[in-house]
C-alpha cells in the first residue's frame, strides 16, 4: 500500500507535477512505497511550489519572523498517510490531471476542490 502526505489540518493529499515511467508529465498525488523520511517530505513539499519566501514589509522585522515561523509550522503539518491502492488511484482520478484542483481525504471520503487563492 502506498504512502502519501496528508495535511493534518485540512486532509489535503499533497499533489504536484510529476513524470511517469513513460516520461510523460502529469499532475497527481505524490506517492511513496515506504513512509518518507522528514527530509524527503520537505523536499517533496518544496517541489510543489506551495510555499515560497515570506513577503513582509522591510520595516516589520518582527512580523517577518512570525510569518516565517508560521510557515515552518505549516510545513510540519504534512504527515505520511497510508492509502489503499484504490484510494491512491481514485485520488488521481479526482484530480483529473488538473493543477487547479486539490484532493482531500475527509471522513473516509476523497473529494476534489478548486484551489482557493488569497485575494
Amino acid at each position: 500500500m502506498p504512502y502519501a502526505l496528508m495535511h493534518t489540518g485540512t486532509g489535503e493529499l499533497l499533489s504536484g507535477r510529476q513524470v511517469n515511467g513513460y516520461s510523460l508529465a502529469y499532475y497527481g498525488i505524490l506517492l511513496w512505497e515506504e513512509a518518507p523520511a522528514e527530509e524527503e517530505r520537505l523536499a517533496a513539499i518544496l517541489r510543489t511550489d506551495r510555499y515560497g519566501p515570506v513577503a513582509c514589509p522591510p520595516a516589520s522585522k518582527q512580523g517577518r519572523h512570525e510569518a516565517e515561523w508560521e510557515q515552518v509550522l505549516e510545513l510540519s503539518r504534512w504527515k505520511p498517510a497510508l492509502l489503499t491502492e484504490q484510494e491512491a488511484k481514485m485520488a488521481n482520478v479526482k484530480l483529473r490531471n488538473d493543477a487547479a484542483l486539490r484532493v482531500y481525504f475527509r471522513e473516509g471520503k476523497l473529494q476534489a476542490e478548486p484551489i482557493v487563492r488569497d485575494a
